[in-house]
């Protein structure tokens, strides 16, 4: 037979460990102690379900007044003995007979909505976030809207805890990008604008990016990935350049204006224009494919970079990446010229002098007529080429 000292033992035993909280609602809580003592110490041994049931009401009194909740808990058909005149103790009172958190909730909220003490329970032991973060996602579970029922859908199919930040991501997420796999890959808010930010990019430069295909390809996103991830899905598919080349009407040349033009232009070649794509898509290089018009000749590929004066030739690159022939360089550079393209020039004077000083200051690179970084045989000044196409502009 136990003791009554054994017992209370036990009892005391069961309890769990005091679990202190602090922020805002450490101090909201605090004041309301002062009118209900005992308040402050009860919370500290809550449940994770119970304390952000309290947290809850604790934000609706920090954002609509603490007379207003108390008016709401004197109303509850579950609490029709609280007559006290003050707020405070009203409130404090509801809290601590008010054992479970749905009867809680209930008594302010109607409903209790379905699923929000579920995502109570899973948002940890301490207040999330700010009080707005609480009425947001009171109005979340309370709302009719479709675009809010699938928001409260999502909070659901996100796999663990939740975490403060997830509730104003969700908020403000376009409806498009709803999905768990992406949100779950979000953590704080300014990442949300970058995301919108980088789908714009994504519907201007891709004609297939519709609502549909993009909710179809956030299903494609892998445990652990990145939510750049999307965004390099749908760069590997754009087909709108961020950057219009002229190409004055010369059938030899072809640019490679879309993600599917140069995977397959890459492919021809054997080179690494599949790598490229990030670069096209976000406009930092044109790639032109010059074709010859004799028989049987390979092609060639030019790299052309873009500045906000106009482009620059990087490179030439044969098949396999090998060296262009100095006379089909020449021609390919001469063409490139007369589109505009500005050329890398020697220093002024003689090309003889320029080459011998090269050669004896081992800058081979530059001295190799048919190398992609070299001068090539058309010294055109880098300014001549830019002044035409300010010269057709005007």
């Amino acid at each position: 037979m136990l003791l009554s000292h054994d017992v209370d033992q036990q009892l005391r035993d069961r309890r769990p460990d005091p679990k202190p909280f602090s922020g805002w609602a450490l101090r909201r809580i605090i004041e309301i102690d002062h009118d209900c003592p005992g308040l402050l110490a009860a919370s500290f041994c809550f449940g994770a379900q119970r304390r952000q049931a309290l947290f809850l009401l604790l934000a609706l009194a920090e954002l609509l007044g603490i007379d207003a909740i108390a008016h709401h808990l004197r109303s509850a058909e579950s609490m029709p003995e609280l007559t006290s005149a003050n707020s405070s103790a009203v409130f404090g009172e509801a809290v601590l007979r008010l054992r479970r958190p749905r009867d809680l909730v209930r008594a302010v909220l109607a409903g209790p909505p379905v699923g929000l003490l579920g995502t109570l329970a899973r948002l940890g032991h301490d207040p999330i976030g700010e009080p707005r973060t609480y009425y947001e996602l009171g109005r979340l579970y309370l709302s009719r809207d479709p675009a809010d029922r699938r928001r409260v859908k999502i909070l659901g199919q996100i796999g663990g805890d939740l975490v403060g930040a997830q509730i104003p991501i969700v908020s403000a997420l376009d409806p498009v990008l709803l999905h768990p796999a992406l949100v779950s890959r979000l953590h704080e808010l300014p990442q949300v604008t970058e995301l919108h930010s980088a789908l714009t990019y994504i519907r201007a430069r891709c004609s297939g990016a519709t609502d549909d295909a993009i909710r179809a390809s956030l299903k494609r996103l892998k445990p652990g990935g990145h939510r750049g991830d999307l965004v390099k899905f749908w760069a590997a598919r754009f087909d709108e350049p961020p950057v219009e080349f002229n190409l004055r009407g010369d059938p030899t040349l072809i640019v490679l204006d879309s993600a599917a033009a140069l995977i397959d232009a890459g492919r021809r070649y054997t080179n690494c224009l599949a790598a490229k794509i990030n670069e096209v898509f976000l406009g930092a290089f044109v790639y032109v494919e010059f074709r010859s018009v004799r028989c049987g000749e390979p092609g060639l590929i030019a790299e052309l970079r873009h500045t906000d004066r106009g482009f620059v030739l990087e490179g030439l690159y044969g098949p396999d990446n090998r060296r262009v022939h100095p006379e089909r360089a020449q021609i390919a550079r001469r063409k490139l010229a007369a589109c505009g393209v500005a050329l890398l020039a020697h220093a002024p004077g003689e090309r003889e002098t320029v080459v011998a000083a090269a050669r004896l200051l081992n800058e081979h690179a530059l001295v190799e007529p048919d190398n992609h970084v070299g001068w090539g045989n058309e010294m055109l000044e880098v300014a001549e080429g830019l002044q035409h196409l300010l010269d057709e502009a005007a």
